[in-house]
């Protein structure tokens, strides 16, 4: 490859020397020298001959930029392979330059980049390592160097001890101390996280007894005490790569890489947990855990009476109030404690684990023979007054954390406190079902609830070492003396005794009981009934009896709130483990006991439980496992079946069904699809429907009842969870009905459209049902999945939707959307032929009988002869096709169909209809009380841009597998709102540019909010005038809300905070009014915080609205700030505090002193506060 002259290259050297050029062309001269040298552009040689007199002034600056430069180049050619004798020479040159200290960036930079090569392209030998170590330790100053030069030498001293260690396993003690004093002191915080690896490595470079490890422990740890705890904090805008967790990180990694520190690391970990500084106390906890660990048993069986004693005074003894000073507030501080007691445990368990010795009972001695432990247990047995819960739950941790360490440990615990708890228990339990039968005193206070709780705490320890060792139970079964064996002999009395204490509290009212007593008796029950299958104490008859309590609490029990979802959460819990641990025997009995019982309750309709709660209980029992959810969905369909063939008219008994389905559709259809079993099921139950629909009397009843609505959702969702080939089953049964209903002459539909009227007859309920459920199919069906006859489907749902029929439209719809698969089609344009055919016979049938003259296509004038009166059914008939047009427009815009611009100039000349309308006569006014056909189309034609832009759930989403073509929604935003402008400008009748408004609002507030902050120059006062004059409407409610929503995003966006800023004036004063707006409360808390968030603006930009208010604004604004201030209680519950004076701040810029009032502003708002 040629070379590059050195014309070229050498004005980059001189530029890097010349300590006046910039920092940025340092770094580009470096880049391009770097490049030429990786490229063979330019040899390493030629560089250092051209460099030589940089390399070798005695100008010290210009020496030192240029050995800075040669490292720098270096550095950047860490994989350009190098010879030996070029290695050799660089690492001659840096080593010699460690000691020119005025020159030393640039050789820690060329000696760093040395030692980071790998050796398959050249790296630098032990022997070279050696001499760089020494040279190092003997030249360089460490702590008298800048913070980058400090943190090279850290960088240096790691990646020798790292990749090199041979070369420094010969180190004597001058060198070891040459790294104490290197490392001593430093207080940057990156150079401080390298110097503690540095630490680490040297230690456990050396981890024999005679070692140097050994010998300098007390310097090294002596440096490192002075870090611990590590307090740094750093803003966001610190450019700081290590943070205080890094730095906490590395040092206890120091502290535990050699046990040598143990003499002098314990105490002092020990001695910080008196610390009064929550972090103190974490540090230390989680640092102590790590060194036990490390340390070794043999070392730490010194210190284990002081550990434990430690972590008792940390886990019995803290409380809130002695960290509320360093917390902030109770809740933080009571955070502080959980979390400390919560660390204090873990290091419990470790050094239980950890810290062993020959008399294996040492440390659990310690614990179970403390006074303190003892002395607690002991007054579980006297009254209940005297029982801290606080105390009992950490005590309760303890003994947890002890019984789950080992099968011993386990024993030793039930051994000495288990019989007599559980003798304590039975005794409190015979009173309070004795208190019951002559109903004197409380129940709660005769249980003794100490017993109980530890009790379970320790069945529930058995129980993790069971899991533990599901799979080897037969050492501790056959053992003499094993916690299995201390269970099985009190379980009996054990089971009999929650068992009575459950059949209490059910038998007695809600308030005598204190709902964590109950908590924790079925707490126990469910303990018992999860054990592995293979090490359960627990025997089938034992086991289906408490079953049987909780699932007749689930039937008999539901006036008991809390009892009732505690049994129900309990058996959903029960029936997991049988799934996790394929207990087989534990599932038939399950099934029999509980599933079949609760999920009879769904096809009974006669029943004193509520519907809502029989289906919670049947659903969360299913969520236990596929095998129950598939019983309860089978269940449900032959109750919703049932229900839809009985001839019953009552309401209650359609909403009966109602129900059904709908906990059918959107509980157990999402869950079955996420679990993987919902195909088969979900075409089953299709097919049966569509068998009980191929009954009229049925149809019928569906219709009358109201249940049609509720069965198409449910039909949808089945169909779309089907597989294609699933799907074109259902299509052909639903086909196959249709086509042998006699209703619908499908022959001669197939090659041309019939008139309206002969097709569906005006009030023929069972057809439109039947079309319904068959656009249902549609709606559901994926993109691939074939369609029988679609021609004559595509012509049944047009003539459908000229009726006004929307489930027509939907499926419209979704067919010109998903551009569904059949073999008659060959070609797209086929499908697109029919769809020109759909769309002007949709136009042409709302403009005839129109009083406006609206140019589309070949309808541009209508015949005066056709200007007929309209009925009030007719004109509903024509709102429901603009609606229906919307869904076709919708499915095809968000496919990315062209023809889309032809629905939506449609619907645009409808709104500008008024414009063009001729006058009406008086008998017409009179008839429709003045609202003309055109204002009704208008109205509608708005509506339709909702539909088109809004999100849907009852099609045309991903859930029924609609194509959706990425940012559509923007694309027709930025097309339509040009138009839309244009159009509000040219209008000149107040109906039409109101309708224009209503359009463009739906079509803004359901755009993403940066395309509409994207246009915001163009749109913002428009959208406000549009909120100013639909307020006026109460129908528009809903879409003044959704308006101000977008305008609060604005507020959020600092572009669009521009645009507001310029017209800040207009939209105070429409917000002014909207604070009072009468009709929806959201939409005075919206504009309310709108004005809220304009108060931050610049004081320069909001002051100056005083002038241009006039008096009249200003007093409105006042009598905001009264009312306010009137409603205070509702405004400081609602949103706080800050709502409230962020208005009364902003009432307070605007009209200041102009107005004088009787209050001032800064006095209501303290007497707000005072008074919440």
């Amino acid at each position: 490859m040629a070379k590059v002259p050195p014309g070229e290259w050498v004005p980059h050297v001189e530029a890097y020397v010349d300590v006046s050029r910039p920092p940025a062309q340092h770094s580009a001269s470096v880049d391009a020298l770097a490049a030429l040298v990786n490229k063979d552009k330019l040899t390493l040689f030629d560089l250092v001959s051209k460099m030589e007199m940089y390399l070798t002034t005695t100008d010290h600056i210009v020496r030192s930029r240029g050995i800075l430069l040669l490292g720098e180049v270096l550095h950047r050619m860490s994989l350009k392979w190098l010879d030996v004798n070029t290695i050799a020479t660089l690492s001659d040159f840096f080593i010699s330059r460690l000691s020119d200290w005025h020159a030393i960036r640039g050789a820690l930079v060329g000696c760093l980049a040395l030692l980071h090569r790998k050796q398959s392209v050249g790296g630098i030998v032990i022997a070279d390592v050696k001499r760089l170590f020494e040279s190092f330790l003997q030249n360089v100053q460490v702590p008298s160097l800048a913070v980058v030069d400090r943190k090279l030498c850290f960088q240096i001293l790691s990646c020798i001890l790292d990749q090199y260690p041979v070369a420094v396993k010969t180190m004597d003690g001058e060198q070891l101390y040459g790294i104490c004093e290197a490392i001593d002191d430093e207080k940057d915080p990156e150079c401080l996280k390298l110097s503690f690896h540095v630490v680490e490595a040297v230690m456990k470079l050396f981890p024999g007894p005679s070692g140097l490890a050994a010998q300098f422990a007390s310097e090294f740890f002596e440096i490192l005490s002075k870090y611990f705890p590590v307090y740094f904090t750093h803003g966001v805008g610190d450019d700081i790569d290590a943070t205080r967790d890094d730095l906490s990180r590395a040092l206890m990694n120091a502290f535990c890489s050699t046990p040598y520190f143990e003499p002098f690391a314990i105490p002092l970990l020990l001695d910080k947990l008196s610390s009064s500084l929550p972090l103190a106390k974490l540090e230390s906890l989680k640092y102590l855990d790590n060194c036990i660990r490390c340390y070794g048993a043999d070392r730490m069986v010194r210190h284990a009476s002081s550990v434990w004693f430690k972590l008792k005074e940390v886990i019995f003894g803290l409380s809130p109030d002695q960290l509320l000073l360093t917390s902030g507030s109770s809740k933080d501080a009571e955070k502080n404690k959980n979390q400390i007691v919560s660390e204090a445990l873990n290091c419990l368990k470790t050094a239980i684990m950890f810290i062993d010795s020959p008399d294996k009972d040492l440390f659990i001695n310690l614990i179970l023979l403390d006074e303190d432990i003892v002395n607690n247990i002991r007054s579980i047995s006297t009254a209940e007054k005297s029982i801290d819960l606080v105390q009992l739950q950490t005590l309760g941790s303890v003994i947890c954390v002890l019984a789950e360490s080992s099968a011993y440990f386990c024993t030793r615990v039930l051994q000495e406190h288990f019989t007599h708890l559980v003798d304590i228990l039975g005794t409190s339990v015979s009173d309070a079902s004795q208190q019951l039968n002559t109903c004197n005193g409380s129940l709660s206070a005769s249980i003794n609830f100490g017993a109980l709780y530890l009790s379970v705490q320790m069945l529930s320890s058995c129980r993790e070492l069971a899991l533990v060792s599901s799979e080897g139970c037969s050492p501790v079964k056959s053992a003499k003396e094993s916690w299995w064996l201390i269970l099985e002999k009190k379980l009996d009395q054990l089971i009999n005794l929650l068992g009575s204490y459950f059949s209490t509290a059910c038998q007695s009212k809600e308030s005598m009981f204190r709902q964590e007593y109950v908590s924790c008796a079925v707490r126990g029950l469910l303990i018992l009934a999860t054990f592995p299958e293979q090490c359960s104490p627990l025997p089938s008859t034992a086991y289906e009896d408490i079953l049987l309590m909780l699932t007749s609490v689930i039937t008999c029990k539901h006036e008991n709130v809390n009892l009732w979802r505690l049994s129900l959460k309990t058996l959903t819990s029960i029936g997991s483990s049988i799934m996790e641990f394929h207990a087989s025997k534990k599932e038939v009995i399950y099934n029999r006991v509980v599933v079949d019982k609760i999920v009879s309750l769904v096809e009974s309709y006669d029943t004193k439980m509520p519907l809502n709660l029989r289906l919670e209980a049947s659903y969360e029992v299913g969520t236990a496992g596929l095998n129950y959810m598939l019983r309860f969905a089978r269940s449900l369909e032959v109750a919703i079946v049932a229900n839809i063939s009985e001839d019953n008219g009552r309401l209650e008994h359609a909403e009966h069904v109602v129900h059904l389905l709908e906990c059918y559709s959107t509980r157990v259809l999402p869950w079955l699809f996420t679990s993987g079993g919902v195909n088969d099921l979900a075409l089953s139950f299709a097919m049966r429907l569509w068998d009980e629909i191929n009954d009229m009397a049925t149809l019928n009843k569906i219709s009358s009842q109201g249940l049609l609505d509720s069965l198409m959702m449910g039909m949808k969702l089945l169909v779309a969870f089907c597989t294609e080939e699933q799907q074109s089953l259902i299509v052909q049964k639903a086909y196959g009905i249709i086509s042998s209903s006699s209703s619908f002459p499908l022959e001669s539909v197939t090659h041309h459209m019939l008139v309206i009227d002969q097709l569906v007859p005006s009030h023929s309920h069972q057809e439109a049902a039947l079309v319904g459920m068959l656009s249902s199919v549609i709606v559901g069906l994926r993109p691939q999945t074939p369609v029988p006859d679609m021609i004559m489907m595509i012509h049944l749902f047009t003539i459908c939707l000229l009726k006004g029929q929307l489930p027509a439209a939907h499926a419209l719809a979704s067919i010109f959307n998903k551009y569904l698969h059949n073999p008659e089609f060959s070609h797209e344009d086929q499908l697109d032929k029919l769809l020109d055919g759909i769309l002007e016979r949709c136009f042409s049938t709302v403009l005839t009988n129109s009083y406006s003259s609206i140019s589309y296509s070949s309808a541009d004038t209508l015949d005066d002869a056709n200007r007929l009166d309209l009925s009030s059914e007719s004109i509903l008939s024509k709102i429901d096709i603009l609606s229906g047009l919307a869904w076709i427009g919708k499915g095809l815009l968000m496919r990315g169909h062209e023809k889309v611009k032809d629905i939506s100039m449609f619907l645009l000349n409808c709104l500008s209809s008024s414009d063009k309308t001729l006058p009406s006569t008086p008998s017409h006014q009179e008839h429709y009380g003045g609202d003309s056909q055109d204002t009704s189309l208008a109205k509608s034609a708005a509506c339709a841009f909702r539909v088109m832009m809004s999100d849907s759930e009852v099609c045309l989403n991903r859930k029924f597998h609609a194509r959706i073509k990425p940012l559509y929604k923007q694309r027709f935003f930025s097309i339509l709102v040009p138009i839309f402008l244009s159009k509000i400008k040219e209008s000149v009748m107040v109906t039409t540019k109101l309708s224009l408004y209503r359009a463009l609002g739906h079509i803004i507030s359901n755009a993403p909010v940066p395309a509409v902050i994207t246009e915001a120059n163009q749109i913002s006062l428009v959208m406000v005038d549009s909120l100013a004059k639909l307020s006026m409407d109460i129908e528009d409610k809903d879409l003044v809300y959704s308006l101000l929503l977008v305008l609060s995003g604005m507020l959020m966006d600092e572009k669009g905070k521009e645009c507001i800023l310029d017209n800040v004036h207009i939209i105070i004063s429409v917000l002014t009014q909207l604070v009072s707006y009468p009709h929806l409360m959201v939409v005075r808390e919206t504009a309310l915080q709108c004005l809220v968030a304009i108060s931050s603006f610049p004081h320069s930009k909001i002051y100056p609205m005083r002038l241009q208010l006039s008096y009249r604004q200003q007093s409105r604004l006042l009598m905001i700030r009264k009312e306010l201030f009137a409603k205070r209680l509702f405004v400081v519950d609602k949103h706080g505090n800050h709502l409230l004076k962020g208005a009364f701040s902003f009432i307070n810029i605007i009209v200041g002193s102009c107005l004088q009032d009787d209050l001032l502003i800064t006095d209501e708002y303290k007497i707000a506060r005072r008074h919440p």
